[in-house]
């Protein structure tokens, strides 16, 4: 009697591990990308924090260009305070650096409505 008993347990376990089998191979992917993606945005982040050091580094030492290729990139990026910068040196490069920065209007416009920027950038 026992035996007949363990079968239908065997038979039982066989048609219910498939199932899960398949969940757990489906769900297993997401779990483990998840980790590896909130990791990579910290490091995104201190990636930008470094680069944005190097830009107002070079802005202090006077090679504007330089500086201003470099918030423009980060500004791309979505990089708020880099926009911000980038932003006044285009609007005020001629009067505060004697050189004039140029952006098309589109690009431009990109930078003033980044999402969550506690700067409001003025038009020009």
């Amino acid at each position: 009697m026992n035996q007949p008993q363990s079968m239908r347990a065997r038979r039982t376990l066989a048609l219910l591990s498939a199932p899960f089998a398949a969940l757990i191979l489906a769900v297993a992917p997401a779990a483990f990308a998840q980790p590896q993606r909130a990791a990579a945005l910290p490091n995104a982040q201190a990636a930008q924090a470094t680069r944005f050091d190097a830009a107002r580094e070079e802005y202090e030492i006077g090679h504007f260009g330089t500086a201003f290729a470099a918030f423009a990139q980060l500004a791309d990026e979505g990089h708020c305070e880099a926009a911000r910068v980038a932003h006044q040196m285009v609007r005020h490069g001629r009067q505060l650096y004697a050189m004039e920065f140029s952006v098309a209007a589109p690009r431009l416009a990109r930078w003033r409505e980044l999402p969550g920027c506690p700067v409001a950038l003025a038009g020009r």
